[in-house]
C-alpha cells in the first residue's frame, strides 16, 4: 500500500521543538519595527496560546497583532522569520518511533512525503531530525500549501489508485481533506495541531496517538482488503 506523510508535527515535533523559538524570535523582529508590548515574556505567552489554537502559525500572527494593535509592517516581519528564514537554535525532534517506523514501513510500502514549506527549510528539518530522506521513493514540496493536486499528481506517478494508498498528516483541513476527496484513506495523528479542531470530522478514517499504531492498522487494513 502507497503511504503518504506529512512532515510537520506527523513526522517531526515542529510544535514542540521548532515554533517556540522561531516564534520568539519573530516576536524580537516585530518589537523592532514598532510592536509595543508591557511585558515580552507575556506577549510571548500569549503568542504561543493563540499559535496553539490556530491551524497555522500565520492566522495566529495575525490574530495576535489585531489584538495589539500592531503597525502593518510587524506581520511582514514575522511571516519572513516564521515561513523564509527561520533560525533553529535547538535541536528538532522527530515523533516518537517516527525513525523506527519508516525503516519498517519503507521495507514492504512505497513512502511519499508531501509537505507545506520551501523545499531547502523542509529539507534542514528532516537533516536536523535525523529522518533519512531515503525512507521515501518520492519528496514534493508545495510552497502554496494547496495538496489536493499533489495527491493527484503521487497516484499518476506512483500508477497506484488513492483506493490503495493512505494519507497521514495531523490538520484534517489541510492533510486530509483533500485526500479524502480524491479516495484517499487517512489517519490523522494527534499532535499539535492535530490536537486541535482542524477540519471536519468525516474526512478522518483512522486516528492515531503513536507512528508505531500505524504496523498493525496497515496489517488489518490488508487483511479487510
Amino acid at each position: 500500500m502507497l503511504i503518504i506523510f506529512d512532515l510537520d508535527d506527523t513526522l517531526i515535533d515542529t510544535s514542540g521543538s521548532i515554533l517556540p523559538g522561531v516564534l520568539k524570535k519573530a516576536l524580537k523582529e516585530m518589537e523592532g519595527v514598532g510592536l509595543t508590548m508591557a511585558n515580552f515574556n507575556r506577549s510571548y505567552e500569549e503568542l504561543i496560546r493563540l499559535n496553539t489554537y490556530h491551524t497555522s502559525s500565520k492566522e495566529a500572527l495575525k490574530e495576535f497583532l489585531e489584538i495589539n494593535q500592531a503597525p502593518p509592517p510587524c506581520l511582514d516581519v514575522a511571516l519572513q522569520a516564521v515561513y523564509e528564514r527561520p533560525i533553529f537554535e535547538g535541536s528538532i525532534q522527530p515523533l516518537e518511533d517516527a525513525i523506527e517506523v519508516l525503516g519498517e514501513l519503507s521495507k514492504s510500502h512505497p513512502l511519499v512525503l508531501v509537505t507545506k514549506g520551501k523545499e531547502r527549510i523542509q529539507r534542514e528539518k528532516m537533516k536536523r531530525a535525523g529522518i533519512s530522506t531515503e525512507f521515501f521513493t518520492k519528496l514534493y514540496f508545495c510552497e502554496e500549501g494547496e495538496k489536493k493536486k499533489i495527491y493527484q499528481k503521487v497516484s499518476e506517478e506512483m500508477g497506484i489508485s488513492p483506493l490503495n494508498a493512505l494519507v497521514c498528516g495531523d490538520r484534517i483541513s489541510l492533510d486530509l481533506t483533500p485526500a479524502k476527496l480524491l479516495g484517499y484513506k487517512t489517519v490523522q495523528i494527534k499532535w499539535g495541531r492535530g490536537l486541535g479542531n482542524t477540519g471536519f470530522k468525516k474526512d478522518v478514517d483512522y486516528t492515531i496517538l503513536y507512528l508505531k499504531e500505524l504496523l498493525p492498522l496497515l496489517e488489518n487494513l490488508k487483511i479487510v482488503g
